[in-house]
């Protein structure tokens, strides 16, 4: 069972990925950092916490 411990955990990854993401000058690294991000809230609050894409984050790094 997941502790509360363990979501503040997972939730504080997600916002580090998520700023990875956000400074990431490469497209594939920005995608990973999202990919991790979305991995780390599924982790936290479940699979309904899914990020979906986001074209303008994608587009300044494509």
């Amino acid at each position: 069972m997941i502790t509360d411990r363990d979501r503040l955990y997972f939730q504080g990854r997600a916002e580090a990925e998520l700023k990875l993401a956000a400074e990431a000058r490469d497209h594939a690294v920005c995608q990973a950092h999202y990919e991790m991000a979305t991995q780390y809230l599924e982790a936290a609050h479940g699979a309904h916490m899914r990020l979906p894409p986001d074209p303008q984050r994608m587009a300044r790094h494509g």
